[in-house]
């Protein structure tokens, strides 16, 4: 009996420790995402910019007949093998969706791309970014913070860039991973407004900016960084909340047409039937052209012929599939031009 028990608590001892040991190896993955990131921020602050290379686009033309390439979960970096694994086990489908990299924001941004997706957690004082904590916290920004920093750097440095429009969708699943994740509620909603104001500064276009008006046009949207939400009514009701209007809020709203702050839209599947009245409304709509790694060429030219004016990929012409090369741009690799027939 002694013996059973004294085998019994090696085991539970040596699971204790492989835990242990797991979750440290992952949070060690998380730390270097930070460091890098850190390190990367330091660099960029005292180095040279690159030029500025921009799709010739007439500045008369309505910032809603602007039509861009986009990346999706612009921040990711692809989870080790064992970290896969671990999500393989709670969430299958999951993990082979997010086997894929992306540059760094800056090299994003100067290949052309002008328009992100960025994932925020909450943890009651400011924001990380992450697709699944713990498990899948590799990233090249993983603090939400220092991101925004980058990408107003980048803008300041790049005067006369075609406005960039970056959607952020609030993460509250898997909050069991990180005891630090707290919900997104009301303080959050204000902390969210204040440091994107804070960080990019007269670059940012707000809603006050737009009021109830037609949107501006391209040559008066350059050089300003504008942010919306993804498709979630709890942070929608949220941002309305004490704004009705969004007075004085950072981001915009994804609304339907019809409803007064409607102004964005989320449109994943490039053929919904919807999407002809929000064009005609002028609302921004964003949609896929590929989505968890799945592509044809017929996805890809339906969102490209769509006239959704926000086209999301994990392969922009800069980071191609490996084995068959696939991207998504217009003519020439082009990420950027006037929606079809509004020339």
């Amino acid at each position: 009996m002694k013996r059973t028990l004294k085998i019994l608590a090696w085991i539970v001892a040596v699971v204790i420790v492989a835990f242990a040991l797991l979750v440290g190896s992952f949070w060690f993955e998380g730390r270097q995402s930070r460091t890098a990131q850190a390190a990367r921020m330091d660099e960029l602050r005292t180095t040279e910019p690159s030029p500025l290379v921009e799709v010739p686009i007439d500045d008369d033309l309505p910032y809603a007949d602007l039509q861009v390439i986009g990346t999706h979960n612009s921040y990711n970096l692809a989870p080790t093998w064992l970290q896969t694994q671990v999500i393989s086990l709670v969430e299958p489908s999951e993990a082979p969706a997010l086997q894929y990299d992306h540059e760094p924001l800056t090299d994003q941004l100067d290949a052309g791309i002008r328009s992100l997706e960025l994932d925020v957690r909450w943890n009651g004082e400011d924001f990380s970014m992450s697709h699944v904590p713990l498990v899948g916290n590799r990233a090249t920004s993983p603090d939400f913070g220092l991101a925004l920093e980058e990408i107003a750097l980048w803008s300041k440095r790049h005067e006369g860039h075609l406005p960039i429009s970056i959607m952020i969708e609030v993460k509250s699943d898997y909050m069991f991973l990180d005891p630090t994740l707290k919900a997104y509620d009301a303080e959050a909603a204000d902390a969210l407004d204040d440091v994107i104001a804070d960080r990019l500064g007269a670059a940012l276009f707000t809603p006050d900016d737009l009021g109830d008006g037609a949107w501006p046009t391209v040559g008066e949207m350059r050089d300003r960084v504008l942010f919306y939400f993804g498709d979630n009514e709890a942070v929608h009701e949220l941002a309305l909340d004490g704004h009705p209007n969004l007075e004085g809020r950072s981001i915009f709203t994804s609304s339907k047409t019809g409803s007064p702050d409607a102004r964005f839209v989320i449109l994943d599947d490039p053929r919904d039937p919807a999407m002809a009245a929000d064009l005609a409304a002028g609302v921004i709509v964003r949609t896929r052209a590929d989505a968890d790694l799945h592509t044809s060429d017929a996805d890809r030219a339906a969102a490209l012929d769509s006239g959704a004016q926000l086209i999301s990929t994990d392969y922009p012409p800069s980071e191609p599939r490996a084995g068959d090369g696939y991207t998504v741009s217009f003519d020439a690799d082009a990420l950027a031009r006037p929606v079809p027939g509004t020339e």
